[in-house]
This record gives structure tokens, sequence and C-alpha cells, in this order.
């Protein structure tokens, strides 16, 4: 160790003798691994510099693809929160994981607990097997990659012994050295021919039949999507450069046991901390602009958008229902309405709802309230999505689930999975959609599915 240990309320720290960058560059090396990266992106200023959470190693894994396997994984996760419920209350946004559960939802298991889809009822064109519901992997400790002081800290709620440390210090090394031995032999200039699902007359075709949905009044909006896929194997590749590219503040990266999971999702999905709860959904985008006046004129069209604005309030309205589910009566309160953000690629309106949770009510349990997130659904929710199931070309997998933690520090935290990849040995796919209305066109929200991603498909390629 570069110095000695130091302790806080709740855990001990460890400065190590490496970059914070070198390390994003290399984790895709250790075994197991999880990052949770918190982009500075979507800020009217760059008030927090930018941090990462590294785990690897877990020391036990979860994963649900059955009924049986749902409620044990459910359960094991709900006796982990009970002992955590009375941990030292944590604080700056960085000190919410150091120890706990870090793990995936698929938006496949939403569908089954919200819109009673089975999970067995799989309609997927493709080859390979449906991803599980759910996969979750417990970290005994942490690293805090802080990339203003480009400095690693390790973090543990218990001090660690001198062989438990010399081992990770011995694993980090080697994963630097495969790093940089991969680097001097791999061919760079490699491409990835990535081919969306729908051409723009078949996008119609679906549309129309959302549009007449609308007229009938089952819905009032579905979010329509469609998947880009590419044959080539991502599993194995770095995620810094999409990181760091996009800078977005829910970003993830995640080794499952039969999947990569890359993202650089903008939008947090919800966050619970001493009972209190918060969700931020995105409705409404439009693209960045080429010069710095189209930009702004952009930024600008979108703020004034009452269409966007009056999508947005659907899914707001839709929102303070599933936190009321979990809520306080009286406590659903909207903090923000129709915030501007701008990301690398795209300018999103975003608000805000908070809650006070039932002291009966779990993390764990107010998280699936919720589930899936309503800006990736529709209005009302139950209808959107048997009308996605019903019109959209494959199921959707993890892509509208949520990435995140339930901590031994007593919070959860989940993003959207939007702007993801999903990477198996046999292939990648990557999703785009949006929210579909009466006064939509076809061939704008067609155009705005590769505004969200095709920044993202020239990066990871």
């Amino acid at each position: 160790m570069s110095s000695p240990p130091s302790a806080t309320a709740s855990y001990t720290t460890y400065l190590l003798p490496f970059s914070a960058r070198e390390l994003l560059h290399c984790c895709q090396q250790l075994p197991g691994s999880a990052l949770i990266y918190s982009g500075t992106s979507g800020q009217q200023q760059a008030a927090r510099p930018c941090w990462a959470v590294l785990a690897y190693a877990p020391t036990r894994v979860l994963s649900a693809s059955n009924d049986h396997q749902w409620r044990q994984l459910k359960q094991a996760l709900e006796a982990d929160q009970i002992k955590a419920a009375s941990a030292n209350p944590a604080t700056p946004d960085n000190e919410g994981f150091i120890s706990g559960w870090m793990g995936y939802f698929s938006y496949a298991a939403g569908c089954w607990t919200v819109a009673g889809i089975h999970p067995s009822d799989n309609r997927s064109t493709q080859s390979q097997p449906p991803h599980p519901l759910a996969e979750f992997h417990y970290y005994p400790h942490s690293l805090l990659l802080d990339f203003a002081e480009d400095t690693v800290m390790l973090r543990s709620p218990r001090p660690c012994t001198e062989t438990e440390c010399g081992a990770i210090l011995e694993q980090l090394n080697q994963a630097r050295a495969r790093c940089i031995t991969n680097s001097n032999t791999t061919d760079t200039t490699d491409t990835y021919q990535w081919q969306p699902q729908w051409d723009a007359s078949e996008y119609q075709q679906a549309f129309n039949q959302v549009q007449n949905y609308i007229v009938s009044g089952d819905v009032y909006q579905v979010n329509l999507t469609m998947p880009f896929r590419c044959h080539d194997n991502l599993t194995a590749i770095s995620p810094a450069k999409l990181l760091e590219q996009f800078d977005a503040p829910f970003s993830c990266y995640f080794r499952g046991q039969s999947l990569t999971l890359f993202s650089v999702s903008p939008e947090r999905f919800v966050k619970i901390h001493q009972q209190h709860m918060v969700t931020s959904p995105i409705k409404g985008t439009s693209p960045r602009g080429k010069t710095a006046s189209e930009d702004l004129a952009n930024r600008q069209w979108l703020a004034d958008s009452k269409k966007n604005q009056a999508e947005n309030l659907m899914i707001v309205d839709l929102l303070r229902n599933d936190l009321g589910r979990s809520a306080v009566t009286g406590s659903v309160q909207v903090e923000k309405m129709f915030d501007i953000e701008s990301h690398a690629n795209v300018h999103h309106m975003v608000s805000t709802i908070r809650a006070e949770i039932k002291p009966e009510i779990s993390p764990l349990e107010a998280v699936l309230n919720a589930f899936p997130g309503g800006s990736i659904t529709g209005a009302p929710k139950k209808r959107a999505m048997e009308i996605i199931r019903e019109l959209e070309p494959d199921s959707r997998g993890l892509y509208c689930g949520s990435f995140g933690y339930f901590s031994d520090q007593g919070v959860a935290d989940f993003n959207i999975l939007i702007r993801s990849v999903v990477a198996t040995p046999s292939g990648a796919e990557c999703w785009a959609g949006g929210g579909v209305v009466k006064d939509s066109t076809a061939a704008g929200e067609y155009d705005e599915l590769f505004s969200k991603v095709q920044q993202l498909l020239d990066t990871i390629s």
C-alpha cells in the first residue's frame, strides 16, 4: 500500500498505487467486474467531479431465469437489506456503495411482474437463449476511482488483512499487465457492422398500429423501440472509451455470467436512502447541433416544445402513481418539471419526483413496485407494455431494464438501461426508442432513434 489505512465512521480506506484512469481502461481484465460511472454531462455547470466505483471478484452470485430462482433472488436480497437497515447513513453520492450487491433487472422481469408476461413466453427471433430476468453479484469491498485527483482508494466495511491487501494489489497489477500486453498485440483497426432491425417502412407499419391504439383509446403514449445488431464478439473490449466520451451520469459496466453490459445511460430510475426515494424520468429529445448556435436553437426548441412537455407530463403522472404504491400518503412531490439536460449526443427534457417510503416497504420492494420505468413503457403502463410485446420485433432483454446496487450502507440506486450495448460471444445488440403520441410523425420518430444511438455505435466500433 502507498499509504496506511484510514477509517471513517463506517468503513476503512487504503490509497492504492494506481491511476484511476489506467484502472478504468483495464477493468475488463478483472474477474466478474462491475462499475458504476458518474459522469458530469447534463449538469448546467460541472458542480461535481467525475468518479467511478469499481468492484470485482464477487463472493456470491444470484441469477434468476425462472419462478423458483426469482423467489430465491428476492429472498437473498431482502435478507441482506435487513442487515443494512441499521448501517450508518451515507451522505456523498460516491459513498453510496462500499460493499453489497450490484446487478440488473431485465425489462423482461418487469413484463412478468407488471404485465403478466411469463419469462417462459419467449418469442425471441434470435438463435441465442434469452438473458436472465436478473443477475446480482455480491462484492465485499470496492475501489473509488477519483478522476479529478487520478487516485484509487480501496474501501472496505472492515479492515483488510495484510494477506487480503497483498492479493488485491497482485490482482490489479496482473490486470494492468494484461491490458498492456493486449494493447500491444490487438489490431485496433477493426470496425463492427451494426444493422437496424427495421427499415423506415417497417417502422412505419408498427407506428401506424400504435396510432390506431391511441385513436381507439387504449393508450396515450407507447415507447416504440427497435434493436441494432452486430455479429462480432464485443465481450472483452474495454468500456473506457465509451464511458469517457459520453461522460453520462448513470453509466455502468458489468461482466455477467453469460453477457457483458455497457451503458452510458443519462437517466436515473430510482434512488433510495433513509426511506426517501427520488426518480428523474426523461421524456423529450432533440439532437445536438453541429454549431454552437444550432445547438442552442435545438435546446431552446426542446424547452419550448408543447408536444414534449405533454409527453413528459404524462410520464410524471404515471411515476407519481408508481411511487405512490410505496409512499407515505401525501409525500409524493414533483420537485422539478421540464428541465433541459445536454448530453454528448442529444438534449433531454427531465423532471424529478420525490417521495417518502412507508416504514414497512423495503428498498427492493419499492424498486420493483415502480419497475420498469414509465419513461420507457408508455401510459397507461400495463396496456402500453402489452402493445410493445405485440409490435416490437423481439424481446428487449436488458434494454429498458435497470442496473444498480443494494449496498450494505443502506442505499439503493438504479439507472434506466438506455444507450446500452449487451454483448455475448455470438454478437451484440443496442436498442433505441421513443415515445409515440397522437401528434408524432413516423419519420421524426425514426430519425430520433438514430440520433440517440449513432454516436454510441460509432464510438464502441
